[in-house]
């Protein structure tokens, strides 16, 4: 029952003052000075002094709020950009620009898309559907991809490398920069305000999702200028943190930030390189953001996820970029540290040798994107600092940031709470709850009385959910009000296996034979 408020329609001033125009800011300015006791509404006899209201669709649910992930747009603290405009300063505006040029090229050259097939856009498409029902007729639409969504799909090894930004004459090959002072001041102008946003948000769904959870001390591999550090304070009381970074430049970046923004938590420690076995090094809470992928082998990737494990006390993070190469690093680790837990040996260390999922996946299976055409990621806006916008050379005051990551956290997965019946609080059940969620993939698309959102399921697949209007009015609402990201607790109306997350199906000899060169080609792997 929604109550009528006796203060909402001052009308005597309105008759006394009437409106001198249309849409007049005026009235607008001394309405908003009027007491709101000033003139209350009298109503007629009889007249109910409340509203029936039955079936009342309310706007989100306790469930839908609990599990939204989605941030607007994440806005760098004032303190944290006048630390960075300072330290950028005295650095000279064209080597900034050359330098960040420089680390643009070497990100591009190690986020090439790897998946099956060949081809990119409709004429993929295209090739796809021929082959996969020869004796159709060839026609350019494709029921699973609807408008607005591109497709493109490359084989590994045959795709152009991409061109240099600097020389585009020269092709780039997969390379990694060693950072110097240059490239710190560069890498602090143009990325530190993305990275910062990124984290933000990973570490808000972490505080929301685990309320319990506040970690006092940090590890932060990679630190970089400290983004970490930045985004952790904003949100928890942190009184140690210790960062590994093999540059002595960014250490030397990080630590002037810190001096210049005033935030310098009760220790502070920098360390070149983490030993596999150091006490002292444990923390609650241990971050990776934007590192693994810089590494030079798989081999080098495991080593370090498993010494960050065994200095993890809590939770461990792990970020890095949206590429489907990054996406794929982030989803070797996530598969190697369930797999290290089954093995039962991390107990020397007198930590629980258990494992679970946080985020992003509601499960401990195989990432259900693997050997697809498909990569799990998720984006963030961020505002751009002035220097980020000279850097970039770009009028735009935000960008997007598309980034991959997983939430570990040691000890088995909670307990479901309906099935258990268990009575606990709102807080505490929605927490247990949002554990057996599936998660919004893709933007969810939005059309005239229902919506198509593609989920990641507890069961480990990828299913395209349609909610409509007449099916179930709250599901529909809060699913128009759904971002890519969020746990969604509603039921569809129905599911439908997403064919564009599907492995290609094997083309026996005999097919082959049928098929052209140009056919051919496009399958080799």
């Amino acid at each position: 029952m929604l109550a009528l408020s006796r203060t909402l329609v001052p009308y005597r001033y309105i008759l006394a003052n009437p409106l001198p125009k249309l849409f007049s800011t005026t009235i607008t300015r001394q309405l908003k000075q009027v007491p709101d006791t000033a003139w209350p509404v009298d109503y007629p006899a009889g007249f109910p002094n409340q509203l029936e209201t039955d079936n009342v669709v309310l706007r989100g649910t306790d469930e839908v709020r609990f599990g939204r992930k989605h941030i607007g747009l994440v806005v760098v603290p004032q303190h944290l950009s006048d630390a960075l405009a300072k330290y950028i300063e005295p650095a000279n505006s064209r080597s900034i620009r050359h330098d960040y040029l420089r680390l643009v090229d070497a990100q591009r050259s190690r986020s090439q898309i790897t998946p099956r097939g060949k081809g990119r856009g409709k004429e993929a498409r295209r090739q796809r559907d021929k082959l996969k029902n020869p004796e159709q007729e060839e026609d350019n639409s494709n029921p699973h991809v609807l408008p607005g969504e591109r497709l493109q799909i490359v084989e590994p090894g045959k795709r152009p490398a991409p061109s240099s930004l600097i020389n585009p004459l020269v092709r780039l090959k997969p390379h990694v920069i060693e950072y110097g002072p240059g490239e710190s001041f560069a890498y602090t102008a143009a990325f530190a305000p993305g990275a910062y946003g990124v984290i933000f948000n990973v570490l808000t769904e972490l505080h929301n999702r685990l309320p319990e959870f506040s970690p006092k001390s940090i590890l932060d591999f990679g630190n970089g200028p400290g983004s970490v550090l930045w985004a952790a304070q904003d949100i928890w009381d942190i009184r140690r943190y210790v960062g590994i970074d093999s540059s002595e430049s960014m250490i030397a970046c990080a630590e002037s930030i810190l001096d210049l923004a005033d935030r310098r938590p009760e220790s502070v420690e920098f360390l070149r390189y983490l030993a596999p076995e150091q006490p002292n090094t444990r923390a609650d809470l241990v971050v990776s953001a934007f590192a693994l992928s810089e590494l030079p082998s798989d081999a080098a990737r495991q080593t370090t996820v498993e010494t960050l494990w065994n200095n993890t006390k809590d939770t461990l993070v792990l970020i890095d970029h949206g590429t489907p190469n990054s996406a794929r690093v982030i989803s070797q680790a996530r598969d190697f540290l369930i797999n290290l837990a089954s093995q039962d040996n991390a107990s020397t260390n007198s930590l629980p040798s258990e494992i679970h999922t946080v985020a992003p996946f509601p499960n401990e299976l195989k990432d259900p994107s693997n050997d697809t055409p498909a990569w799990i990621h998720f984006s963030q806006r961020v505002q751009r600092p002035m220097f980020t916008m000279r850097t970039k050379h770009s009028k735009a005051n935000n960008e997007m940031v598309h980034y991959s990551y997983i939430i570990m956290r040691r000890g088995p997965r909670p307990a479901n709470v309906q099935a258990n019946n268990e009575q606990c609080s709102d807080e505490h059940r929605l927490a247990k709850e949002a554990f057996y969620w599936p998660r919004i993939i893709m933007p969810p698309i939005k059309r005239k009385g229902h919506v198509v959102a593609d989920m990641c399921t507890v069961e480990g697949k990828l299913e395209r959910w349609t909610f409509t209007k007449t099916h179930d009015k709250q599901a529909y609402r809060d699913a128009r009000k759904a971002s890519w990201g969020d746990l969604f607790p509603h039921e569809p109306k129905s599911v439908s296996l997403r064919t564009y997350f599907s492995a290609p199906e094997p083309i026996t000899p005999e097919q082959a034979k049928q098929m052209n060169r140009k056919q051919r080609r496009s399958l080799t792997t």
